[in-house]
C-alpha cells in the first residue's frame, strides 16, 4: 500500500502546514523586534523623506531577552511533552497549537502594558508551540512505516525551511508596509483557522480514522506492529536515560540549534548591521538560506530511504553520513564568513550551510524512530530540550558579543559556531550506532520485533 493519495500522506501535508505556522512563529520575533527598535523612512507625496524614530529603545541585552523568551518557553514545553504517548500525538499538537494562537494575538496588548508581560506571554507561546512540535515524532510512531519515514519526515519539515521563507517574505512586507502589531494579528488568527482544520483531519492513530481505506490500515499496522493502546504505555527511564545513541541525538539537536536560531531570528540583524538596507529587502536576503534548505531537503529523504531500503550501506552509517555532512557543512560555512567579511560571500556561505544542514536536521528527527519508535516522542522531548537551550544561549552570546555590531564580532560568533559543529560530527563519526533497542520491543510481538530490528540493522 503505497499510493501516492494515502491518508498517511494527507498527515504528511498537513504537518507540513504545522511546520510552516511553527516557524513563522518563531522568526516572527526575529523579525518584529528589527522592526520595532530599528527607525523608518517615509516618502511623502511631495518627495520629501520623513525619519521616524524607533519605537522601542531596547540594548542588545532587551532584544536577546525577547528572542531568547520563545526559546525559553519550548524548553519547557519539551519537559511538559515528554509523556505525549499517553494521550496521543494528534490531541496534544492541537492543544499545543491553539493555545499558541490565542497567546500570539495577545501579544501586542501584553506590550504596550509591560515589557516584562511581554517577554512572559512571547514565552508561553513558545511553551505551547513546544508542546506540538514534541508531539510530532509521536504522530509518525503511528503513522510512518519505517522504509517511508525518512521521505515523510523530509517532506513534511519542509514546512519548517518554507515558514521562515514565508515570515521573511510576508512579514518583512507587513512590517514595512504595516506595524508589528499587525504581524502577531495576522500569525495568530492563521493559527487558529489551521487549529480547527487539524481538528477534524489528524487522528492519533490509524485505527481511530474513519476515512483511512482498510488495505492502508493494514499495512501500516503490519509494518509497524503496534498493538498495546497509548494510555498503557509504560517508560523505560533508566533504559532511555542510559542509551549512548540518544544522548548523541540530544548533542546533535543542541549543535544545530545555534545555527537554526542564528538564521531565524539573527540573520536579519546581521544583514542589517553589515548592510544599510531596509526591513523589506532585508526579509528577501533572508530567504536564501531557507530557500536552498526547503530545495534540497525532500531529495534528501529519498535518497535516505533509498539507502536504507536497498541496504546499500548499513542503517548507523546513513546515519552518519548524514550527520557529518549537515555538521561539517556548519563548520566550513561560518568559518568562511567569519574569516572573509565580504557580505555577498557571506550570504553564499549561508546558503550552502542551509543546502547542507537538512542532512543532519532529517538525521536527528528520524534517529528517536528507528531506536525507539514507541518511545520516539519520549525521546525527541528530550532531544529538543537541549535544541532549546541551544536556542537560549545563543541569543546570549550574541548579545554579549555583538555589542557595537561591527563585523569582527560577528566574526567571533561564526567561529564559536564552527567550532561546537566540529566538535559534535566527531563525536557522532566515533560513537554513533543506530539499531533498534531490546529495551524498545517489549510493547509488540516477539515475531514482530526480531522483524523491525532486522531492518532496523541492516
Amino acid at each position: 500500500m503505497t499510493g501516492n493519495f494515502s491518508k498517511r500522506y494527507v498527515i504528511v501535508g498537513m504537518i507540513f502546514v504545522g511546520y510552516t505556522i511553527f516557524f513563522v512563529t518563531h522568526a516572527n520575533v526575529g523579525m518584529a523586534v528589527v522592526a520595532m527598535t530599528s527607525s523608518k523612512n517615509i516618502t511623502g507625496t511631495d518627495g520629501v523623506i520623513k525619519v521616524i524614530p524607533a519605537e522601542f529603545d531596547w540594548s542588545s541585552i532587551q532584544k536577546g531577552v525577547v528572542i531568547g523568551s520563545f526559546s525559553y518557553g519550548r524548553l519547557m514545553g519539551a519537559l511538559l511533552t515528554i509523556h505525549v504517548g499517553r494521550i496521543g500525538g494528534s490531541t496534544a499538537y492541537f492543544f499545543g497549537l491553539i493555545s499558541t494562537a490565542i497567546v500570539i494575538i495577545s501579544l501586542p496588548f501584553l506590550l504596550n502594558v509591560n515589557f516584562w508581560l511581554f517577554v512572559i506571554g512571547n514565552a508561553l507561546s513558545g511553551t505551547f508551540e513546544g508542546i506540538s512540535y514534541s508531539s510530532v515524532p509521536q504522530i509518525w510512531s503511528r503513522w510512518a512505516p519505517p522504509d517511508e519515514r525518512a521521505k515523510m519526515t523530509s517532506i513534511s519539515i519542509t514546512g519548517s525551511y518554507f515558514g521562515q521563507i514565508v515570515s521573511f517574505f510576508v512579514g518583512g512586507w507587513i512590517l514595512y508596509e504595516w506595524n508589528w502589531e499587525i504581524l502577531f494579528y495576522v500569525t495568530g488568527i492563521t493559527t487558529l483557522v489551521w487549529c480547527c482544520i487539524w481538528f477534524m483531519v489528524v487522528k492519533n492513530d490509524p485505527a481511530d480514522d474513519k476515512w483511512i481505506s482498510k488495505a492502508e490500515r493494514d499495512y501500516i499496522k503490519e509494518q509497524l506492529a503496534t498493538k498495546i493502546e497509548d494510555k498503557k504505555l509504560e517508560y523505560p527511564y533508566k533504559d532511555i536515560l542510559t542509551c549512548l545513541p540518544f544522548w548523541i541525538t540530544c548533542l546533535g539537536k543542541f549543535s544545530y540549534g545555534f545555527g537554526t536560531t542564528f538564521m531565524m531570528s539573527y540573520l536579519p540583524q546581521y544583514i542589517q548591521d553589515t548592510n544599510n538596507v531596509n526591513i523589506k529587502e532585508i526579509g528577501y536576503l533572508s530567504m536564501i538560506p531557507q530557500i536552498c534548505a526547503m530545495i534540497a531537503n525532500p531529495p534528501a529523504g529519498y535518497i535516505f530511504d533509498y539507502l536504507r531500503s536497498n541496504k546499500i550501506l548499513s542503517l548507523t552509517n546513513i546515519h552518519k553520513l548524514y550527520a557529518s555532512i549537515g555538521l561539517f557543512a556548519g563548520t566550513i560555512t561560518f568559518l568562511a564568513a567569519s574569516l572573509w567579511s565580504n557580505f555577498l560571500f557571506s550570504i553564499i556561505c549561508m546558503a550552502i550551510y542551509g543546502l547542507l544542514i537538512t542532512c543532519a536536521i532529517l538525521q536527528n528527527q528520524i534517529v528517536v524512530l528507528d531506536l525507539a519508535p514507541r518511545y520516539a516522542s519520549f525521546m525527541a522531548s528530550g532531544a529538543l530540550f537541549f535544541y532549546n537551550l541551544a536556542c537560549i544561549l545563543t541569543p546570549m552570546m550574541i548579545g554579549f558579543i555583538v555589542t557595537s555590531h561591527g563585523r569582527l564580532q560577528w566574526s567571533i560568533c561564526f567561529i564559536i559556531f564552527a567550532v561546537q559543529f566540529t566538535t559534535t560530527a566527531l563525536i557522532y563519526i566515533k560513537f554513533l550506532s543506530v539499531k533498534l533497542q531490546r529495551w524498545a520491543n517489549h510493547n509488540i510481538d516477539e515475531q514482530a520485533a526480531q522483524s523491525l530490528e532486522t531492518k532496523s540493522s541492516t
